[in-house]
């Protein structure tokens, strides 16, 4: 009888994590970039969805990162982020990029930035969800437009 419920427990739990569906895109907020003078940062707050009826967490987020078409670099979490269940959450970025990277992109940039219009923004690359032992791999492709009036110059 204990091996029973044993096995409807296993059963339960493998098929609730293979029906976990992806995190949704909400927003991409608090957009800062720094230390332009020797290694470029970027910074941001990538606000997601989570429709699932479970909590989990981000176990890894391989994401390239384009502005107006140029790649800058990789993106990584910065911290550990928590899903919970059918709830929207923030998950902090942390980009370092190069001065040759960035300097591809000034050019086309700096127009954008004193016409005061919107810059093109691509993340593409994938989400690991972790719940317990499972994990899932999800795509993530977003395109979004960042208004330059919300962009923070550091130092």
């Amino acid at each position: 009888m204990k091996y029973y419920y044993l096995l409807s427990l296993l059963i339960i739990a493998l098929t609730s994590c293979s029906t976990l569906k992806p995190l949704e895109y909400r927003s991409l907020d608090n957009f800062n970039v720094s230390n332009l003078g020797s290694a470029p940062q970027l910074t941001f707050d990538l606000s997601l969805y989570n429709p699932n009826t479970v909590g989990a967490k981000l176990k890894d987020f391989s994401v390239g990162f384009e502005m107006n078409g140029v790649k800058l670099a990789d993106a990584q979490l910065a911290d550990v982020s928590h899903a919970g269940a059918q709830s929207e959450f923030t998950v902090p970025m942390k980009i370092n990029t190069s001065i040759v990277q960035l300097s591809q992109f000034l050019p086309a940039g700096i127009s954008l930035f004193t016409s005061g219009a919107t810059i093109p923004v691509h993340l593409n690359g994938s989400i690991t969800v972790k719940k317990f032992i499972f994990h899932k791999t999800f795509p993530f492709d977003v395109r979004e437009s960042l208004d330059t009036k919300k962009i923070r110059l550091g130092k």
